[in-house]
């Protein structure tokens, strides 16, 4: 580190922060609000499942070049760049929607080009905590991150959708404009120690090696980790990726509700992953990696009771509360698990590959999502009249990944 610091809120750090919460809190909205918006003109739950699993893939496949990016750029000038490119996409996407009719396909490339750039901002604003604060202060310092991190993704639906219910999509996205081109300046203010380094090389080599060196680790070196992440990947599938693309379509099309009542449901789910990420740090020795097969079994079950409501046609409010109920279980118990996994993986890895390996991780169950989401967006769209079919397969799916799962973390300490 080139300069001493000696305080966690210094004003670089700060500054830091100001522009994660706005920036975060912003682009939750956005991202959250555009797909909702597909399902509201379009109607069709195959197209709204087709989206989110199209604008997940730029995060998965850009993440790593991003984390590339920025051990070897300025990370203040790429934050510069990357939100003065968000300010300008949403521009052109408010110019064109002005001049076309034809909608859907304009808000496809913008949320790819949105997730794009979030893709290569996230590395380096993430990786830039380490140079602005003391090292007995990172700790606090990642756990503030993570926690704007997990805020913006609770209460950034509940506020999207209800922006939206009352003032519609062109209101949030001219304050969207307003509100990255305010982070682009602050980005002028921050100073990130930065020592260049010599180019050996092409950014595509380094991720490829990266890649293949963390696939060997996990295939012959170390195989728990390699089937700890094909657990995480198959059962994010069936359960996870089909919460994201089930929830908005049930709520607001098989029980008519409106889109208020989807962004009190979303955000009450992402307080109980908020939760859950407390409880597994404040419990940890309570939840035991050999135990957690028995948390993804129940996270199985509590899709049953949401395929039953719809089966026997319940009232539109039991359905509700069902739903929301399970859906914030089933978001606390994953979010359990998945830090008792990176928890086993950071400490069964090497410290030199601690962090690429745990990118790995990450980065497969991440590319569970769209594939989940597409997948149970056309079943819906097959299913509409019998949607509980749609969760009954899910319920199945996940209970038989998470039988498989036993004998591999019972062998786990």
């Amino acid at each position: 580190m080139s300069r001493h610091i000696t305080k966690l809120w210094n004003k670089d750090f700060s500054l830091l922060m100001i522009v994660q919460v706005i920036a975060l809190f912003a682009n939750s909205i956005i991202t959250f609000v555009l797909p909702l918006y597909i399902l509201q003109i379009s109607g069709s739950p195959a197209l709204f499942g087709t989206v989110l699993a199209l604008a997940s893939v730029p995060i998965i496949l850009m993440s790593p070049i991003g984390g590339v990016l920025a051990d070897r750029n300025k990370r203040q000038r790429i934050m510069l760049w990357m939100d003065i490119s968000t300010t300008a996409v949403i521009l052109i996407f408010i110019a064109a929607s002005g001049i076309t009719g034809v909608l859907v396909p304009i808000i496809i490339i913008k949320l790819i080009a949105l997730n794009i750039i979030q893709g290569i901002y996230m590395p380096a604003a993430m990786s830039a905590v380490r140079f602005l604060v003391p090292e007995d202060k990172l700790l606090p310092a990642n756990a503030a991150v993570n926690m704007v991190f997990s805020l913006s993704n609770a209460v950034g639906p509940v506020v999207g959708t209800i922006l939206f219910a009352n003032f519609g999509i062109m209101p949030i996205l001219t304050i969207g404009v307003i509100i990255f081109a305010i982070c682009a300046v602050i980005d002028l203010f921050i100073r990130i120690p930065f020592t260049k380094k010599k180019k050996t090389e092409s950014i595509i080599s380094l991720v490829k090696t990266d890649l293949a060196r963390c696939a060997r680790f996990g295939i012959k070196e170390k195989p728990a980790i390699g089937k700890l992440t094909l657990i995480i990947f198959l059962y994010s599938i069936p359960t996870i990726a089909m919460v994201f693309v089930a929830f908005p379509i049930l709520i607001t099309q098989t029980l008519e509700m409106s889109e208020v009542f989807l962004g009190l449901s979303q955000g009450i789910m992402m307080g109980g992953g908020l939760l859950g990420g407390i409880l597994a740090g404040t419990l940890g020795k309570r939840f035991p990696i050999n135990k957690a097969h028995i948390i993804l079994l129940l996270c199985s079950l509590l899709t049953f009771p949401m395929g039953l409501v719809f089966m026997l046609e319940a009232s539109t409010a039991a359905a509700y509360v069902v739903v929301t109920l399970s859906g914030t279980i089933i978001s606390l118990s994953t979010q359990i698990v998945l830090i008792q996994i990176l928890a086993y993986v950071q400490l069964e890895t090497p410290v030199a590959l601690v962090g690429k390996v745990v990118a790995f991780v990450m980065a497969l169950a991440i590319a569970a999502y769209p594939l989940g989401q597409f997948l149970f967006g056309l079943l819906l769209d097959i299913l509409t009249d019998i949607p509980w079919v749609a969760l009954y397969i899910s319920a199945i799916m996940s209970s038989i990944i998470a039988g498989w799962s036993i004998k591999h973390f019972e062998k786990m300490k």
